[in-house]
């Protein structure tokens, strides 16, 4: 029967180095503007491909239209295998507050908001409504959020960790419109777009919750985007 062996000292070395170096990402994303910031086991993140199924019903208006959104993005089958792989993840959250409830907007003022982020919703007298101002707000946190992936991901990779994988929270907003699957055309920004975790199957509130930085949904006071970076 063969027994586990005991680490060795160099192993021990080794194990205490990368621990230093994920705190280091910790406080570097908490640095740059995380609202907050905790490194979890990779095993922990939860994928379900049910996840992946609401982008289709109800059909997400990004959904066959933006390129880092499905069908244009790795399965949750595809999605898990290379997870397996990952040792560590780095949750990473920003947050906007609110200044009215989000249940009395009108259904169809939010969607109209996520098929076109950033369209103005003006009163009558031209002053942008409440829920507008709220809407805007969470889509500076996306961006915040997606900037955010975005560097902490090339930190990772600066300390020694090259398949860090960097995933946003919702479609990608970088730019004003996608030039979309269709035209034939390349992403304008290839090398700072990313696909969202919801995309490939990742249950962001149960990820959270792992994680140990649940968040409130439907949302109270405040909105909170995850955004997920894995480290090799």
């Amino acid at each position: 029967m063969r027994t586990k062996s005991a680490p060795t000292e160099n192993t021990t070395r080794v194990r205490g180095v990368e621990r230093e170096k994920i705190m280091q990402l910790e406080s570097f994303a908490i640095e740059r503007g995380a609202y907050r910031a905790r490194a979890f086991p990779a095993r922990s993140v939860v994928i379900d491909e049910r996840v992946r199924l609401k982008c289709q019903i109800p059909l997400c208006p990004h959904y066959g239209t933006t390129l880092t959104c499905p069908p244009n993005v790795p399965s949750p089958e595809e999605f898990n295998r290379a997870m397996q792989l990952y040792r560590t993840a780095i949750l990473v959250q920003t947050r906007s507050s609110m200044t009215g409830d989000m249940d009395a907007i009108d259904r169809e003022e939010v969607l109209k908001f996520f098929a076109a982020p950033g369209a103005a919703r003006k009163q009558e007298g031209g002053e942008t409504t409440e829920a507008g101002k709220d809407l805007d707000a969470m889509k500076l946190a996306a961006i915040r959020l997606h900037k955010l992936v975005n560097e902490v991901e090339g930190k990772a990779m600066s300390l020694g960790f090259p398949y860090a994988l960097g995933l946003i929270g919702g479609e990608c907003m970088l730019c004003p419109e996608c030039v979309g699957m269709c035209s034939g055309k390349k992403c304008r920004r290839p090398f700072e777009s990313r696909p969202s975790m919801e995309g490939v199957g990742i249950d962001v509130v149960k990820t959270s919750i792992a994680a140990g930085l649940p968040f409130d949904l439907p949302p109270k006071k405040e909105i909170v985007w995850s955004g997920l970076v894995l480290i090799d």
